[in-house]
């Protein structure tokens, strides 16, 4: 499913409404359609999930490690893109399942409004895939599990941001390095993210960027040690985890 999720933000909360249900909300404000204007987009991207209890249960007890918000909760609301059994629309996370509610995407702070920018996340044994972040030093030290560490392997203004200590720390080996004769030279252990670094700060890519390298590390690689030689195997799966044949 392709989805994004919008959380009240405290700041902006002037009635309260953060994790009330739509009983409240209607005695509140009279009726169940929350006020766009006081949310924030805090995740859109696509989860392997069939219906609205899934993303639930994600995003209580999986979260993707790009998430910025609170577990799933109470006055959250889920917009369903597309996929899954789900008909679009947004729906109000209540206290019991979920309501269909007017919202109004375009009335809600974004997450570049937020300061996010758009990188592509790779982990160990899944799918690359683009998502936005938190370009904050905790926020980029969650991604990849640790201090972060800057690799500069390609010839633009693009960088690979990876634990610094990854392989120290026994991190399963995610990805190969290879040098410009396009042999193998090296290995990334444990989760690592792609993103722009040509200012002082690191930055989004571009549109061509995200899916140049979503292309490029698409597929989980097992990456092995043999006669002191790293070698590095592509394992295809596919979107929904299953392994091609």
């Amino acid at each position: 499913m392709n989805i994004r999720i919008y959380q009240i933000s405290p700041e902006r909360d002037e009635n309260r409404l953060m994790f009330m249900d739509t009983d409240y909300l209607v005695h509140k404000v009279g009726s169940v359609t929350p006020d766009s204007a006081t949310y924030d987009l805090i995740y859109e991207g696509k989860v392997d999930c069939k219906s609205l209890e899934d993303v639930y249960r994600v995003f209580n007890l999986e979260h993707p490690v790009e998430f910025m918000g609170h577990s799933l909760s109470v006055s959250d609301v889920v917009e369903v893109v597309d996929g899954g059994r789900e008909k679009p629309g947004f729906y109000f996370c209540d206290t019991f399942g979920f309501k269909n509610v007017p919202f109004d995407p375009n009335a809600v702070k974004t997450l570049a409004d937020r300061g996010a920018i758009s990188v592509v996340i790779v982990e160990p044994g899944k799918l690359a895939r683009p998502a936005y972040i938190d370009c904050t030093l905790s926020g980029m030290q969650r991604i990849v599990g640790g201090d972060i560490e800057a690799v500069y392997p390609f010839k633009e203004e693009v960088c690979l941001v990876c634990n610094e200590e990854g392989k120290l720390k026994g991190l399963p080996l995610n990805r190969a390095l290879y040098d410009r004769k396009g042999d193998v030279c090296d290995a990334i252990a444990g989760t690592f993210f792609i993103c722009g670094c040509g200012g002082e700060r690191f930055s989004g890519l571009t549109d061509g960027q995200l899916k140049r390298y979503t292309q490029l590390y698409k597929y989980p690689e097992r990456v092995v040690q043999a006669r002191g030689k790293i070698i590095a195997i592509k394992d295809p799966i596919r979107e929904g985890g299953d392994k091609e044949r």
